[in-house]
C-alpha cells in the first residue's frame, strides 16, 4: 500500500503541466552559425525540454539547443556545413514522438 502511494504521489507531481518560470537562457550564436526555431506545441514539461534539448545536440553539428516551454519554441544554433535544416527537423519529430506530454 505505502509503495501504491508513492507510485501515485510521483505521478502526480511528475506529470505534464504548465511550466511556470520564465526561460532565462540566450542562444550564443557565432559568426557562421545559423539557427533554426520549431514549434512543438506538446512540449509542456521539464521532461519534454530535456528529451528535445539533448536528443538534438547529438546531431552533428549543433552547438545549442533551448526549448522555450511557454512558447513551445525550439531554438537550435548550428553549423549549416555539418548539417541541415531538413536533417535537424526530421530529428526534432522523432524526439518529440518520445516526449511525454502528448
Amino acid at each position: 500500500m505505502k509503495n501504491l502511494f508513492f507510485i501515485l504521489f510521483a505521478v502526480l507531481f511528475t506529470s505534464c503541466g504548465s511550466n511556470e518560470e520564465e526561460e532565462k537562457r540566450v542562444l550564443q550564436i557565432k559568426e557562421g552559425d545559423s539557427t533554426l526555431v520549431v514549434n512543438i506545441p506538446k512540449a509542456a514539461c521539464k521532461k519534454c525540454q530535456k528529451i528535445l534539448e539533448e536528443g538534438i545536440l547529438k546531431e552533428s553539428g549543433v552547438q545549442q539547443s533551448i526549448l522555450n516551454l511557454h512558447t513551445k519554441n525550439l531554438s537550435v544554433v548550428y553549423t549549416p556545413e555539418k548539417t541541415s535544416p531538413r536533417i535537424l527537423e526530421t530529428t526534432i519529430e522523432r524526439l518529440a514522438t518520445q516526449i511525454p506530454c502528448k
